[in-house]
């Protein structure tokens, strides 16, 4: 553990718990710097890496932060690293200790290789393509039936095309798996997480995820011959457009590298809400377009445009409506609420 990583673990509050996930939770201090009330249900986590990184993400603000050895301390870091008590006189000497990470060539070396650990689904997980077989042939139980027949109808009620996306069911009862649509989380080829998005009416909590730090969803699917990546909020957004998905209306610095990695023109189409007007400014700061497609006021984001006007008329709104100007965007922001 390198010295950034140990002083924020060593000044983290009081009441920490590690989830089986690997992030350790914790009352969230960036809510009230944020606009929200004090978290007290334990919404903020963080999580270290075994080549120095450290991510937090406050489940209940949105907001971000997160350390790559070998990189500057971002300002976002500085104001949690100020939310969790580190004197200011501290988090200076600790952003010569980045720098000087910084100036290691071996460190820049190594920096350029991001990796994800393999994880498993939830027990009894198979495709949508196994269970439609047997669907087809009816070769299910009632219960079983039923269940498909539900997650057939939430998603031609999204207007998805089950072909368009890998995604696959569970008889799980765990976490509700069993009411929800499994969307696997790809790496290179590998599972490297997932979420379960509930198919059914329920009080329980919409999705399930397991998502590692600076994951950015659907790259694995990205067509080369494409001069531009859409960068979306959500998974829907991503599969319905081709498009990534950094789950979530936040970039980290992580997810940042891999988007420009692509080496391509890069869009962002934000949701219609005010996290999206977080994306909005990180487009900004990062010199990336952002599209302000003319939808109607209920559209919410690009999956709803694809169920309302077809994917064709969709993709052609976001690339007509691309802004790269700063002043531009500004402007169409105000204009466009």
């Amino acid at each position: 553990m390198n010295l950034i990583q140990s002083t924020i673990m060593t000044s983290l509050p009081a009441g920490q718990k590690k989830t089986p996930s690997g992030w350790i939770a914790f009352n969230a201090p960036c809510c009230v710097h944020n606009g929200e009330t004090q978290d007290k249900k334990k919404r903020g986590g963080i999580m270290n890496s075994a080549d120095g990184t450290v991510s937090y993400h406050c489940f209940n603000c949105g907001y971000k932060a997160s350390y790559v050895i070998g990189r500057k301390l971002t300002q976002r870091m500085r104001s949690f690293m100020s939310y969790i008590g580190i004197a200011d006189d501290t988090i200076k000497k600790l952003a010569i200790e980045a720098m000087r990470h910084e100036e290691s060539d071996v460190v820049r070396e190594k920096k350029r290789f991001v990796s994800f650990n393999k994880k498993s689904l939830p027990k009894n997980t198979h495709t949508l393509d196994v269970w439609l077989e047997k669907y087809v042939a009816q070769d299910l139980t009632n219960t079983q039936y039923k269940k498909i027949d539900n997650l057939l109808n939430y998603l031609k009620s999204r207007g998805i095309d089950p072909t368009w996306y890998d995604f696959m069911y569970s008889e799980d009862s765990y976490f509700n798996f069993d009411q929800r649509l499994i969307i696997p989380f790809y790496w290179r080829g590998d599972v490297v997480g997932y979420t379960g998005r509930l198919f059914e009416p329920s009080d329980k909590v919409k999705y399930v995820t397991e998502v590692q730090p600076g994951y950015v969803f659907n790259m694995d699917a990205q067509d080369w011959s494409r001069k531009f990546v859409l960068v979306t909020e959500g998974p829907f957004d991503a599969i319905t457009t081709s498009g990534v998905s950094i789950l979530g209306s936040e970039i980290n610095d992580i997810q940042r590298e891999l988007i420009e990695g692509l080496n391509r023109q890069i869009i962002v189409v934000p949701d219609r809400d005010r996290p999206g007007e977080k994306l909005i400014n990180q487009a900004i700061e990062f010199g990336w377009g952002v599209a302000f497609p003319e939808w109607h006021d209920s559209v919410e984001d690009t999956a709803d445009a694809v169920l309302k006007y077809g994917r064709l008329f969709t993709m052609k709104s976001i690339l007509k409506s691309t802004e790269t100007n700063k002043l531009k965007i500004d402007l169409k922001r105000k204009m466009y609420g």
